[in-house]
Formats: C-alpha cells, structure tokens, sequence
C-alpha cells in the first residue's frame, strides 16, 4: 500500500498552514521570497460552509495519472506516486484522470521543462515526513501507510463495539 496524508474534516479549521508549509518546503533554497505566481502548494484547503477539509494525492495503488502519461513523467517510487519533470509534455492527462483534482499543471520556474506537474510527493526529501503534517495546528493531517491504516481500522471498531462514537 502506498503511503498517502489524509485530512480529518473534522480537526481542520481552514487555516491553510499547510498550504504554506508545503510551499515553504518546496521552495528552491536560493529564493527567499515567494510570489501570487510562485505559490503553488500541493495539497489544497477546500472550504465549504460549514466545513472545510485538505484535498492532496492519494498516492493511489493503481493510479489512474500513472497509467495515462504518456511520456513516463508519473511513476510510482517509494510507495508514492512520484514526478518525473523532465519527461512531463503538458498534455494534462494525468489533471483528467485523476479522480481527486489532485493534480495541476503550471508554466516551470526552472529550465528543467516548459511545465511542472504539481501534486503532493509526500515530501520526500525532507527526513522530517511531510510539511503539511508537521505544521497542522489542529493535527487535522496525518501521513498514513498500511500499518497506521490498519491500526486506526481496528481502534475505529473497537470504539464501535463499547459505543463510543465520538
């Protein structure tokens, strides 16, 4: 199973902390500033009336963005769906197929390829784990893999089983 952050709709207060981190963690090291065109985070706050919860790549097992690229730009390394900037044409398929709006396409800041897929890589050059996760005021975001998934699995029904709901 791929590792992947999930968002408890509940915890998340709207605050876009995380948006911030995330582009703060992606940021070239050479810049210091970061612009309205510059900030492009890879997970995104959607805020409804009552409720508002983080949208990010589920890193999906069988992922559709994969498996429609035709230039190998998307492939799965390291339990997660991983970006290939050299090898992205800007056909926005993988935009098309993937069923959580994920993903989004924006003109590259860097000579490396006239566009950059931009979607949630799970931080993975960061030690620490994910930006988003670390900075979520509320602990609304976690990064969760097979055994943290199972284990909350099992928590869920046992609370089910003694009736607590909460």
């Amino acid at each position: 199973m791929n590792r992947f952050i999930l968002a408890d709709a509940a915890k998340c207060i709207g605050c876009r902390t995380c948006e911030v981190a995330c582009v703060m963690a992606h940021q070239d090291a050479q810049s210091s500033t970061v612009s309205a065109r510059t900030f492009t985070p890879r997970i995104r706050i959607i805020k409804g009336s009552y409720v508002s919860t983080a949208v990010a790549c589920r890193h999906c097992e069988d992922a559709p963005c994969v498996g429609v690229c035709p230039s190998g730009a998307l492939v799965i390394e390291n339990d997660a769906v991983q970006i290939r900037e050299a090898n992205c044409i800007g056909c926005k398929s993988c935009m098309m197929a993937c069923p959580f709006g994920a993903i989004d396409i924006v003109t590259a800041h860097s000579d490396i390829a006239p566009v950059n897929v931009v979607k949630c890589d799970l931080c993975q050059h960061r030690s620490a784990g994910p930006a988003c996760v670390a900075a979520c005021p509320t602990g609304a975001l976690c990064c969760m893999d097979g055994r943290t998934l199972h284990s909350s699995g099992v928590e869920k029904r046992r609370r089910a089983a003694l009736g607590e709901f909460a």
